[in-house]
């Protein structure tokens, strides 16, 4: 498979037409999940932190409950207490050590938005691929992962039961339901902030490890149907119920179809291959806690040579610029980039990129199924990334079109709600005769303070977003007097309450318009890059990244698979990027063996 043009501009793309459809950031299907961040961050305190009543597992205890799983294709129970019991002191053996191969795992983030580009992107994780083998010039077969590891924001807005159900498990059935097979794989993952939002109950319907027979415990989850009712009839249904003093049952358990989860907790470490660990890191909303900080140094102190693969929630640099999340969880568990060189995996930034930073390999990959965020196009960084998808000119043809998108109504109508309720008082004014010049004025100022702290004026660049957000407040401020000069020079005769009424009406489209051409100079000039791609919602550029470990942990190759326009069936699965890292354990020993 040759590689892609990662940068070619792709204007037109198709979207889903199934429910449920794309997140629509500005419209009211996403409120309530701002209302669920909120009271998350409220009470996610040290405190009350669901971390500490999780028993981590022991990362040789781990590694071997993956490894008979892997090799007992007739597995339907996770693991007992009684099996983990006789494996208390694990064998000592790596799970390459042990399956006697290489290991393959397929990572994919920030996933469970629409339906369809879900199942368009579990199309493309549920195949095996042909590449060029790193080792020779011969044809390699990249077959599907032994695990499947999620990065992430399992789903939007909030990744509950519900939402996953529906955002994850119901599309990517499908296609497992057409491609089952007798090989057996596992699942694991990490969460990121949307899961958090729930506090985790539909991340540990998941991913956490099952006691019991799966059919048992949850036969109506691997039902292949959406639930319609959504979070709303969830919630409806539990106001009737909690009426007449009922309970609403929720889904035991969120089954994929051939994998099976292993983790106890939502943070892992497991050991891959001799000299090669492999570590999965929850900083919950705020930060890595104490007790995983201890679980992490005590990994470290037992096995201080190994290399190691990283996969955190949040970029340690995203658009090309560190990132303060990212790298305060990379402190806590003392994994130093510049000097220890560690593979590291992560999403919440919906695009590809992957750069070198210091000696350590850092990919970004969250193109799982979320709305797709820019690769960074103000020029000012000092070196470019390795690799992106979508790059610059790509990334730029797209913000073109999003003043156009807001005003239309893609972004959802909230926008065009809040303008028109501002806009009352002036109409009111106006049908009465009145001058409603300083009503304008207030909203100008309103507005101003608003935009600016939607651009982050306070963390960033506060005199040329404030410049930005004053230009963008007089527009929205001057529009209700400019519009009623226009009908009244059009139509004099008309009644002033029918001239008022009109230019009202007038008014709310160029306003939004405005608002999105606001989001778009942001984000040309590397201000603010997240809020104007989140109106697009856009479908495309997705994608995931396929890792084959080498059983003597020398090496780790990757190959990242995408699609440019998703829900094209013409349009072809790509080679989004390849590349081999080194394992730093190695270099550290020079008369280790050569890799086979």
């Amino acid at each position: 498979m040759a590689p892609c043009d990662r940068d070619a501009p792709h204007l037109i793309f198709v979207r889903g037409q199934h429910f449920p459809r794309a997140i629509a950031w500005f419209g009211f299907s996403s409120f309530w999940g701002h209302l669920w961040h909120l009271a998350a961050s409220a009470v996610a305190t040290e405190d009350i932190d669901a971390r500490d009543w999780m028993q981590a597992d022991d990362s040789e205890v781990l590694t071997d409950r993956v490894a008979r799983r892997l090799l007992s294709p007739d597995t339907r129970v996770s693991h007992t207490a009684n099996e983990d019991a006789k494996l208390a002191e694990g064998t000592g053996l790596s799970l390459s050590e042990q399956l006697d191969s290489d290991i393959w795992i397929d990572f994919v983030a920030d996933t469970g938005d629409d339906s369809d580009v879900s199942e368009a992107v579990a199309d493309m994780l549920f195949r095996d691929y042909e590449v060029d083998d790193p080792d020779g010039g011969g044809v390699l077969i990249a077959p599907r992962g032994h695990i499947l590891a999620f990065g992430g924001d399992t789903a939007y807005p909030v990744a509950t039961q519900i939402e996953i159900h529906n955002r994850v498990c119901v599309p990517f059935g499908r296609v497992l339901r057409e491609r089952i097979d007798e090989t057996p794989r596992v699942l694991l993952g990490i969460p990121g902030n949307h899961d958090w939002y729930d506090g985790l109950d539909g991340f540990a319907r998941m991913f956490r490890a099952r006691r019991g027979t799966l059919g048992r415990a949850s036969a109506d989850s691997q039902k292949d149907e959406v639930d319609r009712g959504g979070q709303i009839g969830h919630f409806i249904d539990w106001v009737e119920a909690f009426r007449v003093g009922r309970f609403v049952t929720k889904r035991h358990a969120l089954p994929l179809a051939g994998y099976m989860p292993v983790q106890n907790s939502s943070y892992f470490a497991l050991r891959l291959a001799p000299k090669l660990g492999w570590w999965g890191v929850d900083r919950q909303l705020r930060s890595v806690d104490y007790t995983q900080r201890s679980y992490f140094a005590a990994l470290r102190d037992a096995r201080p040579d190994d290399g190691l693969i990283v996969c955190i929630a949040d970029p340690a640099q995203a658009m090309l610029q560190p990132s303060a999340k990212g790298r305060e969880t990379l402190d806590a568990i003392q994994v130093d980039l510049e000097e220890e060189g560690p593979l590291v995996l992560t999403g919440d930034t919906h695009h590809y990129c992957r750069e070198t930073l210091g000696a350590a390999t850092h990919v970004i990959a969250g193109g799982g199924g979320a709305f797709l965020h820019p690769a960074r196009m103000d020029g000012r960084s000092k070196r470019a990334p390795e690799a992106e998808f979508p790059g610059p000119r790509a990334s730029f043809a797209l913000a073109m079109q999003v003043p156009w998108q807001v005003a239309a109504g893609r972004a959802g109508f909230m926008v065009h709600v809040v303008v028109a309720a501002l806009y009352l008082p002036v109409l009111t004014m106006q049908a009465a005769g009145h001058d409603a010049s300083t009503v304008c004025a207030a909203i100008a100022v309103l507005v101003t303070f608003v935009c600016g702290m939607l651009g982050g004026w306070r963390q960033r660049h506060p005199l040329m977003i404030g410049a930005l957000a004053t230009l963008y407040g007089a527009w929205v401020g001057i529009l209700p007097l400019a519009t009623r000069l226009l009908v009244d020079n059009f139509f004099p005769h008309w009644l002033p309450a029918v001239v008022a009424l009109a230019s009202y009406l007038l008014a709310i489209y160029p306003a939004a318009l405005g608002f999105g051409t606001y989001l778009m100079v942001l984000t040309l000039l590397g201000l603010e890059r997240h809020q104007a791609f989140s109106s697009l919602a856009h479908p495309g550029y997705k994608h995931f990244v396929r890792l084959r470990v080498h059983k003597d942990g020398h090496h780790v190759d990757a190959w990242v698979f995408g699609k440019v326009d998703t829900l094209d069936e013409g349009c072809p699965i790509v080679l989004v990027d390849r590349f081999r890292w080194s394992n730093p354990a190695y270099r550290k020993t020079p008369d280790a063996p050569a890799p086979k």
